[in-house]
């Protein structure tokens, strides 16, 4: 272990690794959480959003990307250390003067350090900064979006088992009113239409539960990618209804919730942080056309068989650019305009943030009054439904308001699952747009409001 410890500091003597997130899945989620177990049994929202952060390609490639950035820091700050090298070499010389043939050898030590560039070497370095805060943000980034994304897949598979749940019901419902009307025109109360009629909305009915069943399959498949691994579907939802089910603070104006995302949302510091990269890359790219000022030391022992010499010289070297074809014109240039690109896509993020928190702000708004009013909607619906096959089985009323009652609670129940489950959906994308997604969201005894 003394082995390791001490060779994994040797690799990293700038300590840079270790300023990325130590795993994979950022802050969100306890460190150890990750596990390689194939996901069987009951499937929480939790756990989904746990395997999907370990196991997506997407969290490892952003991970990946941050230590890279790290590792291109500690390659800006070697450039504050000297530049030694060994060098040696052995021939065997002969020629036609000396009978005997003689071996010869040298070795040298070299060394080299930059003393003044006018800037370059700190602008790499803050360059370097810059681009490991704007991949750490990123990461972020990622893993947020990831959990939304997750989340809103789990929810939506709830949704289509809802779905599909409601489309059996209506089936059975548009079958008893098959067998109401066969029932009628068998005694003479009614006309064979009738009996057409059901049995044409019976076969609708089975179709519209066999397309929900497929679109259900479909959902299942689309989560188990999102958790690394589309082949693992031997799993059941278990739904906890106390995740995102906290209620958020819809009286402030959505202004101050767009200010409030500015600070908090993670693609706008990363877009900050590669602005500030650009920057520092134009006086990078300003001190290539200056002089260079560095120090040298060299030193050599040769033998040749005849000849035996040792030399050593120490300096200061200066490179003064005269001429370079107008190439550091351009590089400034090319510099300045990346500075602008990066100020603009800034500007872009900040448009796109202020545009989801507009968007999924209001879209809270109306599912959160749809909801209220789902409940009622279903019960009068269901209410009309019974009283319409009532009135028909005892011959009192006609299929059609049967048929017409039935459509209407099934699209009031279809509406009711859909707003539900969309509700809890319209607030993670409300805490993703605002910079407040976290893992206390599927925890509900760490918080009850959202202000």
């Amino acid at each position: 272990m003394m082995l390791f410890s001490g060779a994994a500091s040797a690799a990293d003597p700038f300590r840079v690794l270790g300023r990325t997130l130590p795993s994979l899945a950022a802050e969100l989620r306890p460190a150890t959480a990750c596990d390689s177990t194939a996901v069987a049994g009951t499937l929480t929202l939790a756990r989904a959003v746990e395997r999907a952060l370990c196991a997506n390609p997407a969290t490892r490639s952003a991970w990946l990307t941050a230590r890279l950035r790290a590792a291109e820091l500690g390659q800006a700050q070697s450039a504050y250390l000297p530049d030694i090298s060994l060098s040696g070499r052995l021939a065997r010389n002969g020629d036609d003067a000396l009978a005997d043939d003689r071996s010869a050898w040298q070795f040298g030590l070299d060394a080299q350090y930059l003393l003044f560039d006018f800037g370059g070497r700190a602008a790499r370095s803050d360059a370097a900064e810059a681009l490991l805060a704007a991949a750490r943000a990123s990461h972020d980034a990622s893993v947020r979006l990831l959990y939304l994304q997750t989340v809103t897949a789990y929810f939506n598979l709830l949704t289509a088992q809802g779905a599909v749940t409601t489309a059996r019901e209506t089936e059975a419902s548009a079958l008893e009113a098959l067998k109401a009307a066969t029932a009628r025109v068998e005694v003479g109360t009614a006309i064979p239409l009738d009996r057409l009629q059901a049995k044409t909305v019976h076969t609708q009915r089975q179709i519209e539960r066999i397309r929900a069943e497929g679109e259900a399959a479909r959902l299942r498949g689309e989560l188990a990618a999102l958790m690394g691994d589309v082949s693992q579907t031997a799993w059941t939802l278990q739904d906890d209804e106390a995740a995102f089910s906290q209620t958020l603070d819809l009286g402030r104006a959505v202004e101050a919730l767009i200010e409030a995302a500015r600070t908090r949302r993670p693609e706008l510091r990363a877009a900050e942080a590669t602005l500030a990269a650009r920057e520092a890359g134009v006086r990078s790219a300003e001190s290539e056309g200056k002089p260079r000022l560095s120090a040298f030391f060299d030193a050599r022992r040769q033998d040749s068989g005849t000849l035996a010499a040792t030399s050593s010289s120490l300096g200061v070297n200066l490179t003064i650019p005269l001429f370079t074809g107008y190439r550091s014109a351009y590089q400034i240039a090319a510099a300045e305009t990346q500075a602008e690109l990066a100020a603009a896509e800034r500007d872009r993020v900040g448009n796109q943030v202020a545009l989801e928190v507009w968007r999924t702000f209001y879209r809270l708004r109306s599912e959160t009054e749809a909801d209220s009013r789902s409940a009622d909607l279903v019960e009068s619906a269901a209410a009309a439904e019974k009283l319409a096959l009532g009135r028909y089985q005892a011959g009192l009323g006609i299929l059609l308001d049967v048929l017409s009652a039935q459509a209407n609670l099934a699209q009031a129940r279809q509406g009711q699952l859909q707003t539900r489950l969309g509700l809890r959906v319209a607030r993670a994308e409300l805490a993703q747009a605002m910079g407040e997604l976290s893992w206390d969201w599927m925890e509900r005894v760490q918080q009850e409001t959202v202000q």
